[in-house]
């Protein structure tokens, strides 16, 4: 149970703890996102807290430095043996049925017992508060709507992968960004008293990417086009799990390195729905699913793939 602390205690706290933030999670029993926000609160204030570097810690440098930034750099996460279920590009609307995909990722969530599940980008589609103007008459789902829909599929997905067992991150989206850029541009004035994206699904870390065991990286997006996965991973050095294309695929690649991957993890929404319009009914690869991956040893496996091949979801050659 978590204890509450002033901000002296707090900083105390940080300051016994070498300015590490696992450390000062596991010392007060707050989550590590809480800590993150308190940090950035007491930021706010005029009072810096430094994180201990990577580096000096024994892990995977990584350069760690939040204060100024507008999200979480980065996540880190150690798994020797286990499930990562990723999933991204939900785009949540109100009164469309869940598609296969979405069923799917309740049932693994189940059967495959994740140690940690990604939501990698664009769970939020924000088609109100977009740079690009209305198509017609059309009354796109309210900011409201979209965000009580995605609370709803968001928490059937936690208590499916059980909290008890499982860690749960968020990586942020360019969709996702819409929120708090609006908020950010129209009511500047209202900072720190209207809850943004983190804050309303506060059972999700938030960041820009979740590094595991130090050479594997998930984050919405990097390389676009139809070669890349294979950029992500030739030039990341490290096997490498994006969103944002919703092409659903993986492509392998190997040096004196060792094998690695880059892996697309598609659409959790039906790639034909309203709110992807703007493509014009033209043929599209989009594809609805998302990736399974496994470690063992430390090691990740060859990642798999769920896939919706004509409205049915498919898993190791069986019908989910």
């Amino acid at each position: 149970m978590a204890i509450k602390l002033s901000d002296s205690e707090f900083i105390a706290v940080w300051e016994k703890c070498n300015g590490s933030p696992a450390a000062v999670r596991d010392a007060t029993g707050m989550t590590e996102r809480a800590v993150y926000g308190r940090r950035k609160t007491l930021a706010d204030k005029g009072i810096t807290l430094t994180t201990v570097s990577a580096a000096s810690s024994g892990a995977q440098p990584t350069g760690w430095q939040d204060v100024g930034r507008a999200y979480k750099r980065q996540n880190e996460h150690s798994l020797q043996d286990g499930t990562v279920l990723v999933f991204s590009d939900a785009h949540w609307w109100p009164n469309q049925p869940k598609t296969a995909s979405h069923i799917a990722l309740l049932k693994l969530c189940k059967e495959l017992r994740p140690r940690i599940v990604v939501a990698n980008g664009d769970l939020f589609d924000g088609a109100r508060v977009s740079r690009h103007p209305p198509m017609g008459w059309v009354e796109p789902p309210t900011v409201k709507e979209e965000l009580d829909i995605g609370e709803e599929y968001l928490h059937e997905i936690y208590l499916a992968a059980d909290p008890k067992r499982c860690a749960f991150y968020w990586n942020m989206g360019n969709h996702d960004q819409r929120f708090d850029r609006t908020l950010a541009m129209q009511a500047s004035d209202f900072g720190g008293a209207v809850d943004r994206l983190e804050d309303r699904f506060s059972d999700w870390d938030f960041a820009w990417s979740l590094c595991i065991n130090g050479n594997v990286m998930i984050k919405h997006r990097y390389h676009n086009g139809v070669h890349a996965g294979y950029n992500n991973t030739l030039k990341a050095g490290w096997s490498v799990v994006t969103g944002h294309l919703h092409r659903l695929l993986v492509t392998p690649w190997a040096d004196y390195n060792g094998r690695r991957w880059g892996v697309d993890t598609g659409t959790l929404s039906d790639p034909l729905a309203p709110q992807f319009e703007y493509g014009e009914n033209n043929p599209t690869p989009h594809t609805s699913g998302f990736a399974v991956l496994t470690f063992k040893d430390g090691m990740l496996l060859p990642p798999e793939l769920v896939e919706v091949i004509n409205g049915d979801a498919y898993f190791r050659g069986e019908r989910l």
